[in-house]
């Protein structure tokens, strides 16, 4: 009987998995929110005419060609030291990539300026390992500054993984820009009225 009751019991119990990322088109937006993260890729626009992000990545090990999300799915939850993510099709490990071009021809890419800049394509929480590291070392400011993002090294392969991340999961990113305004301010959160909308000032 007992056993009877146990298993009567862990019927109406789910299993608890490993966390999931949230996946883009499950996610609601308030309208102030979508407000600001329109305004952000009109300012991302005007910073970097012609922007162009590629997230396709293709496998390394049998080229099946990932979108974003198959890269996220990849990834391993929690692991903040795990840079590597795992291809659905054949589960060989590898460090994902994405390609950041600009019309702007003093865009300086990997290769130099005009060229693209290719960075690690990092998971949320590598990139929130890297970034305290940052800010623990020379404050928020530094993100802020228009040097960090200038260049092909790290710092710049940080920022725009943060620009990336925050557009995959729908968040306001217009603060990262504010070293592009200096004599404006960049609303970086939306007022609690819900008719109001992010804006340069």
């Amino acid at each position: 009987r007992s056993g009877g009751v146990l298993k009567s019991s862990m019927k109406g119990k789910k299993k608890i998995g490993k966390p999931r990322l949230a996946k883009k088109h499950n996610l609601k937006l308030t309208t102030a929110i979508a407000k600001q993260i329109e305004l952000g890729e009109s300012l991302l626009e005007s910073v970097y005419p012609g922007i162009d992000i590629d997230m396709e990545h293709a496998c390394p090990n049998c080229a099946t060609m990932l979108s974003e999300a198959d890269i996220g799915m990849g990834w391993t939850p929690c692991a903040s030291n795990d840079y590597q993510t795992v291809c659905h099709a054949c589960s060989s490990k590898f460090v994902p990539k994405f390609s950041v071009s600009c019309k702007d021809a003093s865009f300086e890419g990997s290769q130099g300026k005009g060229t693209p800049l290719y960075c690690d394509h990092l998971s949320p929480w590598v990139l929130l390992r890297e970034i305290r590291s940052v800010i623990a070392a020379t404050g928020v400011e530094s993100i802020l500054d228009v040097k960090f993002r200038k260049g092909s090294d790290i710092s710049a392969s940080l920022w725009w993984n943060m620009v990336v991340t925050f557009r995959r999961y729908k968040l306001p990113f217009i603060f990262l820009l504010q070293g592009s305004f200096q004599n404006q301010l960049i609303l970086p959160s939306p007022s609690l009225n819900e008719s109001s909308t992010g804006s340069v000032h």
